[in-house]
């Protein structure tokens, strides 16, 4: 059946007819679209029938076709040729399959693959043996190589070109990760936190950076007891925190400010002409916390949107700033024998400690609030700062205005059973914590 169903698909898409899914359709099944940065959905047979040439972009042939099973259906990414023209369309097609029928067909835009050639240079002299390019799920438009060292090593190098990469766009990253290489600041990274990076380089597009691979702590991080890897995690975090408390490690670390309105309600109109998949969605996710939260508080967090001068100031006196990772969650992370290894430092920040900790508290805990609250648990031993300190109240916040609890709570309502998801509990509790957070803190709507 499953090949009956990918099959079927993949012949629509080269006609660009909608004509053999019709047998995998219901009657109310939705085919939902994102490719203009706001969501439409079509109902039935007839709907798809009639949309599909203008969602999938017309006929193609396929360049690019590769099929994630999951416990709820399918998710197929696949690379068009496509008239007129002929140029590259890549697009993200979800499948949510109940007995071998289609339930709900999401189709996401994404950033076309597109071969990458590594530069000569001094990185080039560094490796032997192979170079390949390979692909990989990253938010951004960084390219991936994987390589070999002269004494065999693994390693994979990373190509940064800022003009391609939204998210460098969005905070002023001018190849952040390999100017705190060059720096040394991520050579004095304290134990037991290490950076995968062993060698960078300028290029006339951007820059490179060649890291160790580490795809087996990754994987030791995965499998670990997720609450013993988060006080490992976290022991880790807190070392880096306290060794740069008050110091400002790097001239190019990102500012709070940006780091704020990465995902901003308006990012899906500064990227509007871009193909990237994770702008796209964004409209939903606020959409979806504006209908869902409670009144009062989804205005409070629009509000500070608009103008977070107000949250940046308190937040900047409630706690001092120190040298953030930015982006720091289990899929960055690796575990080593005796250390933890922190991967891709693009987002790292001057900040509060807290922030970190919101982050990963955020993207680790989807299930129950006893994982939560162990965190926490955790989190306050480490450093005394308690789930209802206001530094602590101020990053809930912050992490609400910067999208990521309008994205909690969107991804538990909409995304299908059996596909990757926060549980209806991890929304309810994330609600609850903004809404105790602002009775706490008070008017944020303007410096004071």
């Amino acid at each position: 059946m499953t090949g009956e169903v990918i099959g079927m698909l993949r012949s629509d898409l080269a006609s660009g007819k909608f004509s053999e899914l019709r047998s995998r359709y219901r009657d109310k099944t939705v085919l939902e679209t994102f490719s203009s940065g706001r969501g439409k959905s079509f109902e039935g047979i007839s709907e798809a029938a009639e949309n599909w040439p203008a969602i999938v972009l017309g006929a193609g042939r396929e360049t690019h076709f590769s099929v994630t099973a999951e416990a709820g259906g399918y998710v197929v990414d696949v690379q068009r040729s496509v008239s007129p023209g002929g140029g590259p369309a890549r697009q993200i097609h979800t499948l949510h399959v109940v007995d071998g029928l289609i339930e709900h067909h999401v189709v996401h835009p994404a950033r076309p693959r597109e071969s990458a050639v590594l530069p000569d240079g001094a990185v080039r002299s560094l490796l032997a043996g192979p170079i390949s390019e390979f692909q990989h799920d990253g938010l951004s438009g960084a390219s991936l190589f994987q390589a070999w060292l002269a004494d065999g090593e693994p390693v994979v190098v990373k190509y940064v070109r800022p003009d391609r990469d939204w998210m460098a766009r969005a905070t002023h990253d001018p190849g952040r990760e390999a100017i705190l290489f060059d720096e040394g600041v991520l050579a004095t990274l304290p134990p037991p936190l290490s950076s995968p990076v062993i060698a960078t380089e300028q290029v006339p597009d951007g820059r490179l950076v060649v890291m160790r691979d580490v795809s087996e702590n990754s994987g030791r991080f995965r499998s670990a007891d997720p609450g013993t890897a988060g006080e490992t995690a976290l022991a880790a975090a807190h070392a880096l925190h306290s060794k740069f408390t008050g110091v400002r490690a790097s001239e190019a670390l990102c500012s709070v400010a940006d780091r704020l309105r990465l995902f901003s309600p308006l990012r899906p109109l500064l990227e509007l002409r871009g193909t990237d998949t994770l702008p796209k969605t964004l409209t939903r996710s606020w959409e979806t916390f504006a209908e869902l939260a409670d009144p009062s508080v989804s205005a409070a967090v629009l509000e500070l949107a608009l103008d977070p001068a107000g949250l940046l100031q308190a937040l900047d006196r409630a706690a001092p700033s120190t040298l953030l990772h930015g982006d720091y969650r289990p899929a960055n992370l690796g575990l080593g024998e005796h250390d933890v290894v922190a991967l891709d430092w693009g987002l790292a920040c001057h900040g509060p400690a807290v922030l970190d900790f919101i982050w990963y508290l955020s993207n680790a805990a989807w299930d129950g609030d006893a994982e939560r609250e162990r965190l926490e648990t955790v989190w306050t031993r480490l450093t005394g700062d308690g789930p209802s300190s206001r530094a602590m109240d101020l990053a809930v916040i912050f992490h609400a205005v910067m999208g990521e609890v309008p994205f909690l709570v969107a991804e538990a309502h909409h995304q299908p059973p059996g596909f990757p998801r926060p549980s209806d509990e991890t929304a309810a509790w994330w609600l609850r914590r903004l809404h105790h957070a602002f009775e706490r803190v008070g008017d944020l709507s303007r410096p004071h």
